[in-house]
C-alpha cells in the first residue's frame, strides 16, 4: 500500500501517515455524500416538486419551474468554487471539504422539513430555491478539494485514476438518491410520498453527513499542497484569469459535454419518458439507477485506460459515442419499452463515464499547485452550469417550444461539437504551465 505524509498548514494538527485507501475512501464517501444531497433534488423536481412547491394548472409550466430552480443551484457553484477555492489555495484542502459537507448537509437537511406551497404560499417555492442556492454554493467547492486530495496524494502514473474515485462519486450518489425514491415510490401511495414520503431521503441527510464528518476528520493535508504553497497567492482567481485564460475557456468547453449528458440522461429523460412515452415513473427509477452503477463502474475503467493509452484518447472515444448515440436514444426511449431503453441508457452511460473519467486529471494537470483549487473549481463548475445545470430546463424549453424531441437531440450534438474542438485545441494551451503541473493536460 502506498504510504503518504504530509504536514498540515494547521501547526494544531499533528503530521500523519495516511493510507492512499484512507484518502481515497474519504473523498469518494465524502463527494458521494454531498452529490446524493445534491441530487436528490433533481430527482424530486422531476417527480415530486411540480406538485407541493409549484403548483399550476398546466403541468408542463410546473415542470418547466421545477427544473429551473433545479438550475438555480448551478448559479451558484462557481461563486463556491471560486471562494471555496480561493480558501483551499491559502489554508489547505482538508479543512475546505469538512465546510463544505456540513454546508450541504444543513441545507438538505432544511428542505426536508420546508413547509408546502399549500401551507405558507409563495414563501415555499423562494425558500426551496434559496436552500437550493445553499446547496449550489457547497457543491461548487467540493468537487475541486476532493479531487485533489485524490490526485495530489497519487502516484505520478496513476494520476487519473485516483481522480476517477471522485469522478464515480457522482453516478453513485445518482444511483442512491434515484433507489431511494424508488424504494418510496414501491412502498407508499401517492398521496402519502406528496404529503411526507418525500421528505425522507433529504432528512436522512443528518446521518450520512455525521459519516463524511468522521472519515475526513482522519485524512491529513495533501502533501503535494503542504511542499509547494510555502507562501500563499494572495488572489488565485486573478493569477487563474490572467495567467491562463485560454487554458480557463478550453477547459469549460470539453467538460461542458459530460455534465450535460448526465443531466439530460438522468433528469430530463426521467421527466420525458413518463410524460411523453407512457413509461412508469418507477421503471425509469430503475433505469437511472442501474445506468448510473454502469457510469460509476466503467468510470474506474476508463480511467484506468487513460492513465495506459492517454487521456485524450478515452475522452474522443467517450464524445464520438455520445453524440453518434443522441437521436437513435430518443427514438428508443418514444418505444416506450423498458428493455430497449434500458440498453441504450447502460450504453450512454458507458460513453459518458470514457468522457468524464479523464477530466479530473486533465483539469488538475493544467494549473500550478498554488491556484490549483481556484482555477479547478472554476473551469469545473462553470461547465456545470453553461452545460449542465439548465439541461433539464433548456432541454424542456425545446421540447415545449419545438414540439419536437429533434430539438433536444441537436442540442445535445452540438455540446458534443464544442467538447471534441476544445481537447483539440487544449494540448497548446497545455504548455502555459507543463512543468508545474500534476501531469500534462492532454497526453
Amino acid at each position: 500500500m502506498i504510504e503518504a505524509s504530509a504536514k498540515s498548514k494547521d501547526p494544531t494538527l499533528p503530521q500523519k501517515k495516511v493510507s492512499s485507501a484512507r484518502v481515497l475512501v474519504a473523498a469518494m464517501l465524502g463527494t458521494t455524500i454531498e452529490w446524493y444531497d445534491f441530487f436528490i433534488y433533481g430527482t424530486a423536481a422531476a417527480l415530486i416538486f411540480s406538485q407541493v412547491f409549484f403548483p399550476s394548472s398546466d403541468p408542463a409550466t410546473g415542470t418547466l419551474t421545477a427544473f429551473a430552480a433545479f438550475g438555480a443551484g448551478f448559479i451558484m457553484r462557481p461563486l463556491g468554487g471560486v471562494i471555496i477555492g480561493h480558501l483551499g489555495d491559502k489554508y489547505g484542502r482538508r479543512p475546505m471539504l469538512m465546510a463544505t459537507v456540513l454546508l450541504m448537509g444543513g441545507a438538505t437537511v432544511a428542505i426536508g422539513v420546508l413547509p408546502s406551497y399549500a401551507a405558507i404560499g409563495i414563501w415555499a417555492p423562494s425558500l426551496l430555491v434559496l436552500l437550493r442556492l445553499l446547496q449550489g454554493f457547497a457543491a461548487g467547492g467540493e468537487w475541486g478539494g476532493a479531487t485533489l486530495m485524490a490526485i495530489e496524494h497519487a502516484p505520478r502514473n496513476r494520476r487519473t485514476f485516483y481522480g476517477a474515485f471522485t469522478q464515480a462519486a457522482v453516478p453513485i450518489a445518482y444511483l442512491l438518491s434515484a433507489a431511494m425514491f424508488l424504494v418510496l415510490q414501491s412502498a407508499l401511495d401517492k398521496n402519502a410520498l406528496l404529503a411526507w414520503g418525500w421528505r425522507i431521503p433529504f432528512l436522512l441527510s443528518i446521518v450520512v453527513v455525521a459519516i463524511a464528518v468522521f472519515v475526513r476528520s482522519g485524512v491529513a493535508e495533501s502533501p503535494e499542497f503542504a511542499a509547494k504553497t510555502k507562501k500563499a497567492e494572495k488572489l488565485p482567481l486573478l493569477q487563474v484569469l490572467t495567467k491562463y485564460p485560454r487554458t480557463v475557456a478550453l477547459t469549460i468547453g470539453l467538460t461542458i459535454v459530460t455534465s450535460t449528458d448526465f443531466y439530460l440522461g438522468q433528469v430530463f429523460l426521467l421527466s420525458y419518458a413518463t410524460a411523453h412515452a407512457g413509461v412508469a415513473a418507477s421503471s425509469m427509477l430503475l433505469v437511472t439507477i442501474m445506468g448510473s452503477a454502469v457510469n460509476a463502474g466503467m468510470t474506474f475503467v476508463a480511467a484506468r485506460l487513460a492513465d495506459r493509452i492517454g487521456n485524450r484518447t478515452v475522452f474522443y472515444i467517450g464524445i464520438i459515442g455520445l453524440a453518434v448515440l443522441a437521436f437513435p436514444t430518443y427514438l428508443i426511449v418514444n418505444t416506450g419499452s423498458v428493455g430497449a431503453i434500458l440498453a441504450v441508457r447502460m450504453i450512454g452511460n458507458a460513453f459518458n463515464a470514457a468522457a468524464y473519467a479523464p477530466i479530473a486529471s486533465i483539469l488538475a494537470g493544467a494549473f500550478n499547485v498554488k491556484v490549483r483549487y481556484t482555477g479547478v473549481s472554476l473551469c469545473y463548475q462553470a461547465a456545470a452550469v453553461l452545460g449542465g445545470g439548465f439541461a433539464p430546463f433548456i432541454a424542456q424549453a425545446l421540447l415545449t417550444g419545438t414540439g419536437s424531441w429533434t430539438a433536444v437531440a441537436g442540442y445535445s450534438v452540438t455540446l458534443c461539437l464544442i467538447s471534441f474542438v476544445s481537447m483539440t485545441l487544449l494540448g497548446k494551451a497545455a504548455k502555459e504551465n507543463r512543468e508545474q503541473a500534476v501531469l500534462p493536460a492532454v497526453a
